[in-house]
């Protein structure tokens, strides 16, 4: 059958009988209603996808500006220099990336991570501010050229004897910051606990409630996880000190007074240099000594610089005490 014969039959047929108004209302109704909630359950959809698709984007913001905020913008800037690196010392610039393999004379910058293993420590050098030195499973981060975070393990700082009172370098632990007054001292982080050893001069640590503890040389603080600090004295010397000999920064010996080498070694040690009469320490004021105490730890090129010269010294409990003949020509 063609369109035309359909055509015919329906005009043939006559116009059909409208339904009855009633009817004709009830289906209207029926279909809006169900419109309505075909409608409704299609926003519902939208608005569920909407939020859903919102809630994703803010969380991407989210994490695009925290990775935004955590990279380095431009390039970051040199803090520091790895003067030690024994067995397993690594370094990477951020979270995402790899570990790398350190050796001595790397040049370290902000944002960058240190990491000793099992069997690795390191030392660095904070230009004009000082020398840190890390123990075995150790993790600490260069925040900047002024802040060092530490995650665990231990951080042993030395700002020198010429370190201003005003030292800007501040450590960070997750018991609060440390800063320092011309000091060598200890940190060392367990957990969320915090030990403090001042071996020279004072510290000061902050808690994030703004709490304020000091301590001096030969004092011990250990703050607790709760926020509770104790306090017990600390020697300067002896076996618990001994790691940090092992990442001692060579120093060129060559043409410096030999007083000079005592005080370093005295500094290192945790012991003060003492003469058994003043005629020495005018004999140690001139001689003049040579040569190399590379690879030695300071005990050992205390032992090897003495030999050389007319001046004998001692280990004498907190003390390295210098007896010995006279020098003639001051040039030993």
């Amino acid at each position: 059958m063609s369109d035309e014969d359909i055509a015919r039959v329906l005009k043939a047929a006559g116009p059909r009988e409208h339904a009855p108004a009633e009817v004709e209302r009830a289906v209207r109704e029926y279909l809006r209603s169900e419109w309505r909630e075909i409608v409704a359950e299609r926003q519902g959809r939208r608005r569920r996808w909407t939020g859903f698709a919102l809630a994703a984007s803010v969380a991407v913001a989210a994490v695009s500006a925290w990775l935004l905020a955590a990279q380095p913008q431009g390039a970051a800037e040199p803090v520091a220099t790895m003067a030690v690196a024994l067995d397993d010392v690594r370094v990477r610039g951020s979270w995402w990336d790899g570990w790398e393999v350190a050796t001595a004379g790397r040049t370290l910058k902000a944002g960058e991570s240190i990491e000793t293993g099992a069997n690795g420590r390191a030392a660095l050098s904070l230009p004009g501010i000082a020398s840190a030195r890390l123990d075995h499973d150790t993790r600490v981060r260069l925040a900047s050229a002024d802040r060092v975070v530490i995650d665990r393990g231990a951080l042993y700082v030395d700002a020198g004897l010429e370190s201003p009172a005003d030292s800007r370098l501040v450590v960070e632990t997750p018991a609060g910051a440390v800063r320092h007054v011309g000091t060598q001292y200890e940190v060392r982080v367990d957990g969320r606990a915090v030990r403090l050893r001042v071996r020279e001069g004072r510290v000061e640590w902050r808690s994030p409630s703004g709490a304020v503890e000091r301590g001096d040389a030969g004092e011990q603080l250990t703050i607790a996880a709760d926020g509770a600090v104790s306090r017990a004295g600390a020697a300067r010397y002896g076996e618990t000190w001994d790691w940090i000999a092992s990442t001692t920064p060579a120093i060129d010996i060559e043409g410096r007074p030999l007083a000079e080498f005592l005080s370093w070694a005295g500094r290192e040690l945790g012991r003060e240099v003492a003469y058994e009469t003043p005629g020495l320490a005018a004999d140690a004021a001139r001689i003049v000594v040579h040569g190399s105490v590379a690879g030695l730890t300071p005990a050992e090129a205390l032992d090897a610089v003495l030999a050389t010269t007319s001046v004998r010294g001692r280990l004498d409990k907190g003390r390295i005490l210098v007896t010995g003949g006279q020098v003639g020509n001051g040039t030993d």
